[in-house]
Order: C-alpha cells, then sequence, then structure tokens
C-alpha cells in the first residue's frame, strides 16, 4: 500500500522517526519533508503525555505469584515500550529507587 503526502501528492518514504523522545514507524514526504505517523505507535505515547499533564503518571503494581513478588506493567507502558511475554527487564539498584531499563 502506497502512502501519498496530502500537501504536494508525492509517494511518501517508510522512515523511523524521533516522536517526542520515542522512535515510531512513519511516513515522510521526499519532497516537502512533511511526516505521517502510525496512528497505532503514537497512540500510546499520546495517552502517556495526557496522564503526565494531568499528573497522574502511570503505576505498577507489586502482586505474588507462589513465594515470587511479580511487577504488573500497565497496558500503557507495554504497548509504548512494545513489552512482551518472556522480555527481559534490567533492574538497576541505586540509593534512590530503583530504575528499569526495557532492553536487558
Amino acid at each position: 500500500m502506497k502512502t501519498i503526502c496530502w500537501k504536494c501528492k508525492r509517494e511518501m518514504k517508510s522512515v523511523k522517526d524521533d516522536f517526542h523522545g520515542f522512535s515510531i514507524a512513519g511516513w515522510k514526504c521526499p519532497k516537502c519533508g512533511e511526516i505521517i505517523y502510525d496512528e497505532r505507535a503514537i497512540h500510546p505515547i499520546l495517552e502517556y503525555f495526557k496522564m503526565k499533564a494531568e499528573n497522574k503518571g502511570i503505576t505498577a503494581t507489586v502482586g505474588v505469584l507462589g513465594e515470587s513478588k511479580i511487577l504488573r506493567i500497565p497496558k500503557i507502558a507495554e504497548q509504548i515500550y512494545r513489552i512482551g511475554k518472556g522480555d527481559k527487564l534490567r533492574l538497576q539498584l541505586e540509593p534512590e529507587g530503583i530504575s528499569i531499563r526495557i532492553k536487558a
């Protein structure tokens, strides 16, 4: 399927672009530089910024599975960072708290 620029009617090229600090799939016009983002990719990011603006933030919940503690990650974080079953998260222990890195 071809994506056509609405400004200059040229065929757009598939690109990865920075969208508020996140690498997002999109299409860019080689003539005018117009970029169109994949709606499925930007929707969770827009929701995140909406919650951030409302000072809600994102909260993860600790649960129990057998004798282990589990961290339940909200769906919006799962979508933004494409976290799936079996993915490894890297925990960094610091004096002021724990940082979580998605790519282990």
